[in-house]
């Protein structure tokens, strides 16, 4: 096993492009997506409702400034439509005399903050309004002063939202799901160094050395794991140290996390190499699985915004979404592994059946 392990170590040094490119991806796909993110207002394009006054739509777009995470961007209507058309933005806030729409063109895991706020901003006015007809036109001034010195302060610390909401971080989600997904590549075309064994026959020379079929498989294996789990770990270092994101204070149970899901990875790709006949066909099978588990686990886009039954219902066979769901638990909620035993042991019972299965199938094709 060892030596199989320290072959391959050897063809990495001679060859080591393949897991320098995708590392390299990983880190300008995260860098370009959320790495200018951390110290920057999200922004919102708006343009006046038909039908309503310029001036209501800009006393709006300032009350709506106030937000200290969000800035409302008030534009010409055919301006903000011609760049939802050309994909540069998903939604629009389209802002009336005494009301509002949100105008969607894709679905976006910002939509549901700038909705909740703007619908707050606009239930707070039209209370401030209705107060004022009521007790006369002082009264705003003398509530917006009593807000800033209460009577009574409650401070609440939120874990988890109720049902049906969620906490999102852009860059934890950016971070997490591009890393598990580019890493998917580099562990399922590293085992790809058994099937070209098999091909040039160098497979059949080790059986009938003294080494085990079981050494041989471990020895690619723990490679395979080792170069994955290794390109997972130094990314997430280099975005916490390097770029100050926010891992949270468990980064044991993060490593522990990764390895998890480094080991149903690789445990996939023995399944994938048992079910096609050449390594022409894994080639071309990996991007398919890996964009499709991507997508379905929730790697581009939080799964917790998607509303489709089918794709729920799919997304339970996808390892990559109990990763995620473990990872950013950690991260965002401060949770520990005691917390994490569902996903972790998921990760892990995948793992094992698939490498049964692929082994078995492996053995069976000769």
């Amino acid at each position: 096993m060892k030596s199989i392990y320290l072959h391959q170590w050897q063809r990495f040094r001679r060859a080591p492009m393949l897991v320098v490119s995708f590392f390299l991806l990983t880190v300008v796909f995260v860098f370009t997506l959320a790495g200018f993110q951390s110290d920057d207002k999200f922004t919102v394009l708006a343009f006046v409702k038909e039908g309503s006054s310029d001036q209501a739509a800009e006393e709006w777009s300032d009350r709506l400034n106030e937000s200290e995470g969000m800035f409302f961007d008030l534009r010409e209507e055919e301006e903000v439509r011609e760049m939802m058309r050309d994909g540069r933005t998903n939604f629009a806030l389209a802002v009336g005399d005494s009301d509002y729409r949100m105008v969607v063109a894709a679905e976006d895991a910002n939509l549901i903050t700038v909705e909740s706020y703007t619908a707050q901003v606009f239930r707070e006015e039209f209370r401030l309004k209705q107060a004022e007809e009521a007790g006369g036109e002082n009264i705003r001034e003398d509530i917006q002063s009593s807000l800033e010195d209460p009577v009574l302060t409650v401070t609440t610390e939120t874990i988890q939202g109720a049902e049906g909401t969620f906490v999102y971080d852009n860059q934890i989600q950016t971070l997490f799901g591009m890393t598990l997904f580019f890493s998917i590549y580099t562990m399922i075309f590293s085992l790809m160094n058994v099937t070209e064994e098999k091909r040039t026959g160098t497979w059949d020379r080790l059986i009938v050395s003294p080494l085990k079929k079981s050494q041989m498989y471990i020895g690619h294996f723990l490679y395979c794991f080792t170069v994955g789990y290794a390109q997972i770990v130094v990314i997430f270092l280099l975005f916490k140290y390097g770029l100050g994101f926010d891992l949270g204070g468990n980064f044991p149970a993060i490593l522990i996390v990764v390895g998890c899901y480094a080991f149903a990875i690789v445990a996939l790709g023995t399944l994938l190499m048992g079910l096609v006949k050449s390594s022409q066909q894994l080639q071309a099978v990996i991007p398919i699985v890996a964009t499709a588990m991507a997508m379905l686990g929730g790697a581009f886009w939080p799964i917790e915004i998607v509303t489709n039954n089918i794709v729920l219902f799919l997304s339970q066979g996808m390892p990559i979404l109990y990763a995620l769901d473990a990872l950013k638990s950690i991260a965002i909620y401060g949770r520990g592994l005691a917390d994490l035993a569902q996903p972790l042991s998921i990760l892990i019972l995948f793992g094992v059946v698939c490498m049964g299965v692929g082994v078995n199938l492996m053995e069976r094709r000769g």
